[in-house]
């Protein structure tokens, strides 16, 4: 489901926070998850439909967060040897 450069690598160190393409697709498949989860299932949550879709839905919302945090590491990395290495 991802896009050739994470086709590419095996290594998830390598994957996390660098491909747009990915964080796009994990932010549409968790709003979507999200919203057919409390449009369908909110009133029974005791359905193993409705733990099913839950247990989905968590799972694309934290690795959407870890891609955010990843990422927003590597700029915070990238701006520090920015201004170690300015005059």
């Amino acid at each position: 489901m991802g896009c050739r450069n994470c086709k590419a690598t095996n290594l998830i160190r390598q994957k996390l926070g660098r491909c747009r393409q990915c964080m796009i697709q994990l932010t549409v498949l968790s709003l979507c998850s999200w919203g057919a989860w409390f449009y369908f299932y909110l009133p029974t949550p005791k359905v193993v439909e409705s733990i099913t879709l839950l247990f989905a839905a968590s799972c694309f919302s934290l690795l959407l967060l870890a891609h955010f945090v990843v990422a927003l590491a590597l700029r915070m990395k990238k701006k520090n040897r920015q201004q170690q290495t300015a005059p």
